[in-house]
């Protein structure tokens, strides 16, 4: 029988990064579900995640490159299935699974290695140890590709694009174009996959191809180190590169804030909750601004969208409730501080919340018998 919070008592390393997720974010997911990110690799990592980012680790043999440091004895997990442990994604569509794993490397001509390394990367999605037929067609497509030269991460990035369009390897037929880049066959016509696949990044001329994952390490160290002429330069080169992906927009509304550029923050911000309307830090930065912009009712709404996306934002609660409270929207900021106070009961802020929460009750007593 499955467990019921997976993540419970879990020591989680997380290899790459989740497409729409801060890290900051993850971390209070992660602690949310009662288990830990680790920050660095580590004798206590219990599970090992793998972002859809990290494909291009992957060795032609199945085995994917890990940071020096992790235990042997670590579980691994995808990325969907990471998502569906933290209720950010729909369980696997109900269909029949009748094939067995020795099935699946059998008929699709795999060696076990390699067919984990499909699972990692969800190209394979099992349930229960159990295949779909959908599996196996994936399963076969890839090997194709494999016999052909293609890398093994050339098939992974092109699966994991398809997925991200709604698409699946099952589905598709793919070959190498004029380029080198893999593209889909339509009825005997070759047509590019859209989006980071096919997209070449501007780079200087003593510099190899860069990955995504590359790019916005530069564009994190660059604002890290106050360079955001550099940083606001990556993260657009990642924006056009990746046309869903909300954490680049949101990255960048980071850099022109820095530069007290509010306007195009704004701007970045909305992009972001367009992207993915529960991006909770998106709403949490467009209310802060609001408040800036003395605009009290848009900063409450949109504070009220961040607790929404994310039950749990103990920050945006605090922010909500303070807000309400100097507007005098007594009952609206008591349940905002008593949220507050279940999620960080031992903060530091608490005590300006018991004070608040004592200021509110005497207040909304006061209104009772004026009106009483």
């Amino acid at each position: 029988m499955p467990l019921a919070n997976p993540l419970h008592g879990q020591t989680l390393f997380l290899v790459g990064r989740l497409q729409g997720l801060t890290r900051r974010r993850l971390d209070r997911l992660v602690r949310a579900h009662g288990g830990k990110l680790a920050t660095r690799p580590g004798a206590r990592v219990t599970t090992i995640a793998f972002g859809h980012s990290a494909a291009g680790q992957a060795l032609d043999d199945g085995r994917v490159q890990l940071p020096p440091g992790l235990p042997a004895t670590a579980s691994l997990i995808s990325e969907n299935v990471l998502r569906r442990q933290l209720g950010l994604l729909e369980p696997p569509p109900s269909v029949e699974r009748s094939l067995g794993r020795a099935e699946v490397e059998r008929l699709a001509g795999l060696g076990p290695n390699l067919v984990s390394c499909l699972m990692l990367f969800d190209v394979l999605e099992p349930v229960d140890e159990r295949f779909a037929y959908r599996d196996l067609v994936a399963a076969r497509e890839a090997a194709r590709l494999l016999k052909r030269g293609v890398a093994l991460s050339d098939v992974l990035d092109a699966a994991i694009a398809l997925g991200r369009r709604g698409g699946h390897l099952a589905e598709a037929r793919l070959t190498e174009g004029p380029s080198g880049a893999l593209v889909r066959e339509i009825a005997g016509q070759l047509a590019e996959l859209s989006g980071q696949l096919t997209m070449r990044l501007p780079m200087r001329p003593e510099q190899k191809a860069r990955s995504l994952d590359d790019l916005l390490v530069e564009a994190e160290e660059a604002d890290e180190r106050g360079d955001h002429a550099t940083a606001e330069s990556l993260y657009t080169t990642a924006m056009r590169a990746d046309v869903a992906d909300p954490v680049l927009p949101f990255n960048l509304g980071n850099v022109f804030q820095a530069q007290g550029r509010a306007t195009e923050a704004k701007v970045a911000w909305q992009i972001a909750v367009a992207r993915d309307p529960a991006f909770a830090e998106a709403w949490y930065n467009l209310a802060q601004a609001a408040e800036d912009d003395q605009q009290a009712d848009l900063a409450v709404a949109q504070y009220r969208r961040a607790v929404q996306a994310e039950p749990g934002y103990a920050d945006a609660h605090f922010n909500l409730a303070l807000l309400l409270t100097r507007l005098d929207r007594c009952a609206e900021a008591l349940t905002a501080w008593e949220r507050f106070l279940e999620l960080e009961p031992s903060s530091k802020q608490a005590g300006t919340a018991q004070k608040a929460i004592a200021l509110c009750r005497m207040k909304i007593q006061q209104e009772r018998a004026q009106t009483g």
